[in-house]
């Protein structure tokens, strides 16, 4: 008797419920499978029909581990008999579950016979075709079980059956058997999935979309959860296709997937699978999402969303914060330890997406009048909902949103005050993404929104707590001093109080953060508080259980914020001790709290400067050590190979695992190594980028005593600049012009390059700033060509802060290269732009404003301020692109970025520039005067005075029509904001720079009384130095009027001057010289 015929009876002990009994079975039967004899005793216990059931299928699933390992030492007849085995069983097999088992089994050789090289089992496609046409049921369900399985090998090798397979998937699609469409359309699903990339086949299949639509409609209709994740990842699959065939069907499917969502019998894990779909697509093509679909209607289904659900709609605020759900009583004992999705975050998340990524024409207005509307509500719900959305959708409707704030802070406002709990709480959480977002127009609102906040620090509620106290820190990182000071007091008492007495970690937290950022808009005024919230501080910062780590982090960094508040002098008393405590932090186990300690590194170094460097040596090296650390980011795979992997596998069996072939045991395809390297957690990355700025800010501001580390800080650097996530990139763009700083520090007097705009002959820089410049936009320059928006942002910023450091030598060797990224970008032909390439039909606008351009353009000024006239032979070639920004049907950033730029060009070229005066600056200056966006008119003023300045004479013939075009700025209230307080005044410096260009050609008796009435500055105190040096020069050169009818005037500007801290103190000294006081 052969050992082998113990097969059947150990397969049949593997079906015991007797763990002992299945263990021994599977050591007997482990030694049997590494023989290849093995094979054939497993296909005659799967066909035996005496067998009992469960004896085939163990034999199915056994037989599917090991055929792959032995399949090719057989001769081709045997393989033959095996394949027709297979195929027999599958017809023959009245168990369904053994059915589904062997498929694999099929599935499993079929990979290895059908390749790219030959189908040497021709007999599986006509068996598929035959089993779809069979009266059963069963057999109809079985082909597409056995398609599914074989998606790999469909998708990869038998492209010439691709239209028979569209039919065959039609005809079941419509089959009158639930489980036969249920089988086709996960199939279909996978299939699609598989071919996302590939235009040409997908085209042939996505006629089918509408029927999978439809299906799964039914799935739904049925409660057929699972096919419907199914199909939601099979979507979400295609919002990445590029295909023109796949994209007629896409309202369709956001259609579909808004019915899931509206489906309050449907799991939250299945609407947030579809609601995945809505979000990815919006992202992906926010273009022809905004063209094709119904926005309103999303806006609709997801606000509906968050007014019928009982949830906290400031849940957004609470989940990035998972302890603080664990700290904030909750009415509800149900679900205590759920953590999946909540009916809430899903609608904010997807309202957050529509608002990011939508051009706004599409979505702020009617997102915004759904919010008003509720938030007039007479129902809590409502209000509760309409305030909610406001807050969510802030950020990506910040522009147009800060330009409307009078018509909607007052309802937030409102809301604040409310009765019903939620509201007050949603109304904290929005007023704290308008103070984030929309700065600094939201300052105008300022005295009414820390009133209501300060009424809401006593809510009984301690989730209202915790969000004011959100609100005070996003709101006073941007207040100046005197915005503050009549609240300073009351507020930093009851912040201090609360945090003595509250007992809840989220308010104990938050209250930390907004005393951190109190102290940050007061300044120097905080000075009387510092010992006493130090103090309390102290003992926090030595809290050392786990639970206490945020606390701890939290008092960490508002030391570190009070240091950068009341500096050097006044801080140096805690900065022993606040180091002691921070570096103690470094040895707890927690990324979060390394986190905050890079944070305060970094302030500290900023506000101690040399006294911080006595730590350089102990603490530089250990932040190179995490900057690069391993942390499983492992080699980015192409997409295609990790869908080849995925689908080429058998689903995942646990099942008698240890009769897997040792060999196989290894992972030979690397899935494991895969699914570990693949993702990096967040707390990490963000320690990362902590460490980076931290370092960057220490060789800022340690100067020569930073020069040990350069070398080697370059070298992290550079190797980080691989890491695969764009914000750490950005962030190592960031951190390279500090090298920059500190090598001028220490090889410059006065910390200062001596390079003259536009000398490119000379080389004023030492070696070792020469070769460590060189090094950094080397490394720079290139990245002007990443695809990331954000990462080609820092990498114009970088470029510009070394080249303005260094001068004209440190922009020769790379001037072609920046010269030509730089035109690129501005003609949007760059690659971060290609996605908005592809997206963009022939007749649509690009009418969106891109934030990375801001940073192009600033480049451009950069590269001219230190170029001067060398630019001059480039111009034309950048002129164009600008112009097409200036163009009013660009929106209003867009003119208001191109219009400053040109301002920027003519100050730093000079004359240079004049031959385009006429055609490209006098044009664009006009049009932006007449603009009705304050910004676009503010920086329209600049152009229009700096031309003036820089060209001379020449622009004398077009004053008249420039001062007509600037009277009206001078009838804008300059209280009602920050934005019309900008344009004021740059249209009085652009009056000042034309009186000292050209100042017979300015009637100064209609000019002067219009300048002098809007002094002082109000806002852009950039310009005092303009206004008052033109305003000494006329009274010192005798200007009648000035010393005749307006010397009342003349002495209540000056005056008023002298009183302001924001006015210079060398403008001041030429004020008193002039005018006495």
């Amino acid at each position: 008797m052969s050992a082998f015929d113990a097969i059947p009876s150990l397969l049949s002990h593997l079906t015991t419920p007797d763990t002992a009994v299945i263990r021994r079975a599977e050591a007997s039967l482990k030694p049997l499978l590494k023989d290849p004899a093995c094979v054939a005793h497993l296909m005659g216990s799967l066909r035996n029909p005496a067998a009992p059931a469960a004896v085939r299928q163990v034999a199915a699933v056994i037989l599917c581990k090991r055929i792959g390992a032995h399949y090719m030492t057989f001769q081709a007849q045997t393989k033959a008999e095996f394949r027709a085995v297979l195929l027999s069983c599958l017809q023959n097999e009245p168990e369904r579950s053994v059915r589904r088992t062997t498929v694999s089994a099929v599935a499993k050789l079929a990979s290895i016979e059908i390749t790219g090289e030959g189908n040497n089992w021709p007999e599986v496609l006509p068996f598929i075709a035959s089993a779809t046409s069979a009266p059963a049921p069963e057999a109809r369900e079985l082909a597409f079980f056995l398609l599914e399985e074989m998606t790999a090998t469909v998708g990869e090798c038998l492209q010439s059956s691709f239209q028979n397979l569209a039919g065959l998937y039609n005809s079941a699609l419509q089959d009158p058997d639930q489980k036969v469409k249920t089988a086709a359309l996960k199939s279909l699903g996978m299939l699609m999935a598989y071919l996302v990339d590939e235009e040409e086949s997908l085209t042939i299949f996505s006629g089918l979309i509408p029927l999978v639509l439809q299906t799964a409609s039914g799935c739904r209709q049925l409660g057929d959860e699972d096919t419907l994740q199914v199909i939601n990842d099979v979507l979400y699959d295609l919002c990445h296709s590029s295909s023109r065939a796949v994209n007629a069907h896409l309202p369709a499917t956001v259609q579909f997937c808004l019915s899931e969502l509206a489906d309050v019998n449907l799991e939250l894990v299945t609407r947030d699978s579809a609601a995945l779909v809505i979000s990815t697509l919006t992202e992906v093509k926010p273009k022809f999402m905004a063209k094709k679909v119904d926005v309103p209607s999303l806006l609709d289904t997801f606000i509906h969303m968050i007014e019928v659900s009982s949830e906290s709609a400031a849940g957004a605020f609470f989940d990035n914060n998972p302890a603080w759900r664990e700290d904030t009583p909750d009415d509800s004992d149900d679900d205590d330890n759920y953590d999946g999705p909540t009916q809430c975050g899903i609608a904010q998340g997807c309202l957050d997406v529509l608002a990011c990524n939508l051009p706004q024409k599409s979505i702020f207005q009617p997102a915004v009048e759904r919010c008003v509307v509720r938030m007039q509500s007479s129902s809590p719900p409502s209000r509760k909902a309409g305030v909610a959305s406001l807050g969510v959708v802030a950020e990506g409707c910040a522009e147009r949103l800060s330009q409307r704030l009078g018509d909607v802070a007052p309802y937030v406002i409102a809301c604040a005050g409310d009765a019903d709990e939620q509201v007050r709480e949603c109304a904290c959480f929005a007023l704290g993404q308008l103070a984030e977002h929309c700065q600094p127009e939201i300052l105008t609102f300022a005295p009414q929104i820390l009133e209501a906040v300060f009424r809401l620090l006593d809510d009984t509620s301690v989730s209202v707590q915790t969000t004011s106290c959100y609100v005070l820190e996003m709101f006073c990182e941007h207040l100046e001093p005197e915005q503050i000071n009549r609240f300073l007091d009351p507020l930093t008492r009851k912040l201090v109080s609360m945090l003595e007495v509250a007992t809840r970690k989220c308010v104990r937290e938050m209250a930390v953060a907004a005393l951190a950022a109190t102290a940050v808009a007061a300044e120097k005024e905080f000075i009387p508080y510092l010992p006493a919230v130090a103090n309390i501080m102290g003992r926090l910062m030595v809290l050392n259980t786990e639970d206490q780590y945020p606390l701890k982090g939290r008092a960490m960094e508002c030391m570190g914020h009070m240091a950068v508040a009341v500096e050097k002098d006044a801080f140096r008393p805690y900065f022993q001790e606040t180091m002691r405590c921070t570096c103690e932090a470094l040895t707890l186990d927690s990324v979060e709290l390394h986190e905050y300690a890079y944070a305060v590194f970094a302030n500290l170094s900023k506000v101690m400067e040399r006294e911080f460097s006595p730590v350089l040596p102990e603490l530089v090296p250990h932040m190179w050590k995490l900057i690069g650390q391993s942390d499983g980011q492992g080699s980015a795979k192409d997409q295609k190979e990790i869908q080849d992997l995925l689908y080429s596998r058998a689903p995942k069996d646990t099942q008698f695992s240890g009769l897997d072939d040792s060999d196989e045991e290894q992972d030979p395809d690397g899935v494991g190594a895969l699914d570990a390297g693949m993702f990096v957690t967040t707390a990490m990355l963000e320690a990362k980028k902590a460490a980076i700025t931290a370092l960057g800010e220490m060789a800022s501001h340690c100067g020569q005593d930073f020069m040990p580390f350069i070398e080697e800080s370059a070298n992290v650097l550079k190797e980080a600049g691989t890491y695969w996530h764009p914000s750490i990139k950005l962030e190592v763009c960031r951190g390279y012009p500090s090298l920059v700083v500190c090598s001028v520090a220490a090889h410059h007097p006065d910390g200062k390059v001596p390079w003259e705009k536009g000398n490119l002959q000379a080389n004023p820089m030492s070696p070792h700033t020469n070769a460590l410049a060189g090094a950094v936009l080397a490394e720079v320059v290139p990245l002007l060509m990443n695809p990331e928006q954000e990462v080609v942002s820092g990498a114009c910023e970088a470029i510009a802060s070394v080249i303005e450091l260094c001068g004209p030598a440190s922009l020769i060797p790379v001037a072609n290269d920046v010269l030509q990224g730089v035109l690129r970008l501005l003609s949007k032909s760059a690659p971060c732009q290609e996605e908005d390439r592809e997206e963009l039909d022939d007749d649509d606008d690009d009418d969106e404003h891109e934030n990375f351009m801001n940073a192009v353009t600033d480049l451009l000024g950069s590269i001219a301020r230190v170029m001067g006239p060398q630019l001059a032979q480039f111009l034309p070639q950048f002129l164009g692109p600008l112009s097409e920004y200036c163009k009013p049907s660009r929106p209003a950033n867009d003119r208001s970025m191109a219009i400053g730029c040109l301002g920027e060009l003519a100050q730093a070229m000079g004359q240079s520039a004049l031959p385009h005066w006429q055609a490209a600056f006098f044009p664009a200056v006009m049009a932006g005067l007449a603009d009705p966006e304050h910004a676009v008119q503010r920086n329209a003023a600049f152009a229009a005075g700096v031309c003036a300045e820089s060209f001379g004479e020449a622009v004398a013939p077009q004053y008249q029509q420039i001062l007509q075009a600037l009277h009206p700025l001078f009838s804008i209230d300059a209280s009602t904001g920050d934005s019309a307080a900008s344009c004021v005044d740059n249209a009085a410096a652009a009056l000042a720079r034309m009186c000292m260009a050209a100042p017979a050609a300015m009637p100064l008796q209609q000019v002067l009384p219009i300048f002098l009435r809007s002094l002082p500055l109000k806002s852009d105190m950039m310009e005092n130095e303009t206004v008052y040096s033109a305003l000494v020069k006329m009274h010192r050169e005798g200007q009648a009027d000035l010393r005749g009818p307006l010397q009342g005037e003349v002495k209540r500007v000056v005056g008023e001057a002298l009183r302001m801290a924001k006015v210079e103190d060398e403008v001041k000294e030429q004020l008193r010289a002039e005018f006495g006081g």
